[in-house]
């Protein structure tokens, strides 16, 4: 089973055409082609860093002579998109103002929107529960109670 973030759209008080499934596992596209998948999934800033990083990683490669430091490079840029890559495309749509509903854990994306939307029909005045996944919050160093974080994967991610 694979855990699916859904993302409701922006100003969406149920769930909608609009909202967004996210499987929260490896993408074999960003592993293979980290730029086009950034590019693909509009995550700009990454984009132009994974960019940067290749031409790097390349550069490394060949004119300063050490190849297998630029393979290593390349090959942890990569990784990360891989890994990370979902959980970019989930943190920049709530920057975008996109809410982070649900968590479910489904066989496909499509079941894991039929649970969601069920869920929310099933509690519809009230809000939704958070689920044991989004509940824990992690408190930063210097920060008060009041504003708690938490993080998807890798990426902090600040909860009101």
């Amino acid at each position: 089973m694979t855990s699916y973030l859904v993302l409701a759209s922006p100003g969406a008080r149920t769930p909608d055409e609009k909202s967004v499934v996210i499987a929260d596992q490896f993408t074999l596209l960003g592993f293979v082609a980290p730029v086009i998948w950034l590019l693909f999934n509009r995550l700009w800033f990454e984009a132009l860093a994974a960019a940067l990083v290749t031409v790097a990683a390349s550069m490394l490669a060949g004119a300063a002579g050490q190849l297998v430091l630029g393979i290593a490079i390349g090959l942890a840029l990569q990784m990360i998109t891989g890994l990370e890559g979902r959980n970019w495309r989930a943190a920049a749509l709530q920057r975008r103002g996109w809410r982070l509903v649900d968590v479910v854990e489904a066989d496909e994306s499509d079941t894991a929107f039929e649970i969601h939307a069920a869920r929310a029909v099933r509690n519809e005045t009230s809000p939704m529960p958070a689920s044991p996944r989004t509940s824990r919050h992690i408190l930063m160093p210097g920060r008060s109670g009041a504003g708690s974080t938490g993080s998807i994967g890798m990426v902090p991610v600040e909860r009101n």
